[in-house]
Formats: C-alpha cells, sequence, structure tokens
C-alpha cells in the first residue's frame, strides 16, 4: 500500500519536474525576450526580475488565508496554479511590453506562492531524515527538465524569432502542475493563537535567533539576487560579451548540470550536518561564482562561473525551501517560513533595481564587487549562529 509520504513524493515530483519549465522560462527567457524583442525599459526589466519578490510579499497572508479556508492547502496551491496558467495563456497573445509586464508579474504572483504553502506539506508528509533527500529529487528532476527546455527555447527564439508558442507552452504546464497539487494528500494548516496584520513576521522579533538568520539571508539575497538580471544582460546585451541566445541557453545548461550532480550530496548532507555550517559552504560557492561569472572575457570564462553558481544552487535551493524546519517549532512552520518569503520578498524586488543602480555607477566588475561584500558580511552574521543549539540538529 502506498504510503502518504510516497504519495506526496511521487505528485511533487511530477509537479517539480514541470516546475523546471517555469523556472527556465522566468528566469531566463522572460528578461531576455524583453530585451530583444520588446525594447523594454530598465524598469520594466526590474518589475520582470522582480514578479517572484512582489509575490513573497504576500505570502504571510497567504498562508493565514490558506489557514481559514476549510480546504486542504494543495487545493488552495492547485487554484493559485490555475490563475499562473490563466495568466500565461493571456501574455502569449500580446505584444506591447506592459501588457506583456503585468501578465508576467501576475503569473509568478502566483507561481512564487507554492514554497510556503507546500512547507506544511512537507514537514507534515515527510520524515525528518528524508526531507532533505526528497526535496534534492525535485530539484535533480527540475534541473533536467530546465536543461532541455532551456536548449529547446534557445533555439525556438533564434529559428522563429517569436514568443507566443513559449509562453502556451508554459501555460499547459501551469495546468498540468494545478492538477498534481490538487490531487496531492494534505490537510488545512492550523491557525496558530489570535490572527495578527502581521502574520508570521512577528516571530522575526519573538525569536532572535530567527531575525539574526533572517539578517544573514537578507544581505546574502541582495548580493546574489542584484546579479540575477544582470547575467542576462552581460551575456546579451551592451556593454556586455554579447554571445547568441544558443551559447546565453548553454551557459543556463552548463548551471542546471552542476546543480543535478550536487544535489543529491547536498541533500544528505542537510539531514546530517549542522545548518550554519551548511549555510556558510554555500556562501562559499556563491562568491567565487560571482566573481568569476563577472570577470569573464569569454565563453568558457562564463560557463565555469556557471558551474560554481550551479553547484551552489544545488544545495541553496534545498536550504532555502526546507531550513525553518531546522529552527521552527512544530506547527509553525509555515508561519516562519512566511515571514522568510516575505523579506526574500523585500530583497527579491529591491535587488534588481540595486543591481542596475550599481552597473549604471560602476560596471559589471563592480556589480561583481558589491555582490561580493555583502555576501561576505552575511557570511559573518551566519557564523556568529554557530553554536545555536536548535541549528544543530
Amino acid at each position: 500500500m502506498i504510503t502518504v509520504g510516497q504519495k506526496t513524493f511521487r505528485l511533487d515530483l511530477f509537479r517539480s519536474s514541470l516546475n523546471g519549465v517555469l523556472e527556465i522560462g522566468f528566469n531566463v527567457f522572460v528578461v531576455l525576450i524583453a530585451i530583444r524583442f520588446l525594447d523594454a525599459s530598465e524598469t520594466c526589466k526590474s518589475f520582470l526580475a522582480a514578479g517572484s519578490a512582489i509575490g513573497f510579499f504576500i505570502m504571510p497572508w497567504t498562508v493565514r488565508i490558506s489557514a481559514t479556508l476549510n480546504r486542504p492547502v494543495t487545493h488552495f496551491a492547485g487554484f493559485l496554479m490555475f490563475i499562473c496558467a490563466v495568466a500565461l495563456f493571456c501574455c502569449s497573445q500580446v505584444k506591447a511590453v506592459n501588457f506583456y509586464t503585468v501578465y508576467l508579474v501576475i503569473a509568478q504572483i502566483a507561481l512564487s506562492q507554492m514554497p510556503g504553502l507546500l512547507i506544511h506539506v512537507y514537514s507534515s508528509n515527510y520524515e525528518p531524515n528524508k526531507r532533505g533527500q526528497n526535496i534534492s529529487w525535485n530539484f535533480i528532476c527540475s534541473s533536467i527538465v530546465g536543461i532541455v527546455f532551456s536548449y529547446g527555447f534557445g533555439l525556438y527564439l533564434d529559428n522563429y524569432k517569436s514568443y507566443n508558442l513559449l509562453f502556451i507552452g508554459m501555460g499547459g504546464v501551469s495546468l498540468l502542475s494545478s492538477v498534481a497539487l490538487f490531487l496531492m494528500p494534505s490537510n488545512q494548516p492550523a491557525v496558530v493563537g489570535i490572527p495578527s496584520m502581521l502574520g508570521g513576521l512577528s516571530f522575526i522579533i519573538k525569536d532572535s535567533l530567527f531575525g539574526k538568520m533572517l539578517l544573514g539571508w537578507m544581505l546574502m539575497g541582495l548580493g546574489v539576487i542584484m546579479t540575477i538580471p544582470l547575467r542576462i544582460e552581460y551575456m546579451a546585451g551592451e556593454g556586455g560579451i554579447g554571445i547568441s541566445n544558443q551559447e546565453i541557453a548553454m551557459v543556463v545548461m552548463s548551471y542546471s548540470f552542476a546543480g543535478i550532480l550536487t544535489s543529491r550530496l547536498w541533500g544528505k548532507l542537510f539531514d546530517r550536518i549542522p545548518f550554519v555550517p551548511y549555510r556558510i559552504s554555500l556562501n562559499l560557492f556563491l562568491l567565487a561564482s560571482i566573481l568569476l561569472f563577472f570577470t569573464a572575457n569569454s565563453f568558457y570564462g562564463l560557463i565555469l562561473g556557471s558551474v560554481l553558481a550551479g553547484v551552489a544552487n544545488g544545495g541553496a535551493s534545498i536550504a532555502w525551501t526546507l531550513w525553518v524546519t531546522k529552527l521552527a517549532p512544530i506547527g509553525l512552520e509555515s508561519e516562519y517560513m512566511g515571514a522568510h518569503m516575505f523579506l526574500t520578498g523585500v530583497r527579491g524586488f529591491c535587488a534588481p533595481f540595486l543591481g542596475y543602480m550599481v552597473l549604471n555607477m560602476l560596471d559589471f566588475k563592480g556589480v561583481a564587487y558589491t555582490s561580493s561584500i555583502l555576501i561576505l558580511c552575511s557570511l559573518l552574521i551566519f557564523c556568529t549562529a554557530l553554536k545555536a543549539d536548535r541549528l544543530s540538529n
């Protein structure tokens, strides 16, 4: 007989595999299309890069809404994925950059609610010593699918000079993901305490260790996220290297391959070692990847920087998704995750604008050095939590 954990794992693995298409679409090709097809302004490009971050802002209240509904949390998640699908189908029919931006931001807001809702499923349905390993399979499958579609999307854009079918495909994937969520076993998260306007944000102040860790995440996230849209700009825009769409896809593929090859190792390490050394190791890989990428003057230099970023992402995605289960009291995982995602939204929204501001003031190397300083500061903060008992399990 299939257990609840096994059924959850299979359906979530299917959903995560589909999510590989959406991730590669939103993280790479949405901005690339805005640059090369729609001549988008820096404001539009920044909003496109910050779409998920806008969704993270509302995560604490999404968790509260989900808790008050008399429905399984996965049903609410499935409804949001349906909204994502509709927005993507609408985007496939527009040519004006403003409508393009609005529909894609709506789609990303809906998609960005998934981690905060599914953390309740993972903490309820998975055994504590299996969570990292189970989630690592999600990222492996997502990366494999992302590799295939990144190359296919690059060829499609180079050969057909159109983006309509790309968004129709992403919309279809969102619909299938919605179905998988409706079939996934879950209950509704409990409402803990008296609902407040702050939701789970109150725990940032109530739990000093949580607040300190979030400060480290904030600085690290600002440093990393500010470089994400600029990676595409460096490869495709003015002042960068100017490689082809197909070569950009190959750089992205190298990033995905590195994540695939290391995700299982990172997953096992997450289940077996204290969290802070795990997080510090990821910071060091991120630091090296950013310095190498933005000082590279050749295609192969970009590949090397991308590989190191992929190695870091193999563990960073697991850490971001599950770290609150190491720290939060039982039953409060979704509340803590909501606060974590809200602050992810703050840095995710501000970072792209910060990145373009630094680029305009300095250059791509200046962006890399600024990012590195922020990551180093976060590393020092994480070091102060090395002896925290709650993070040693």
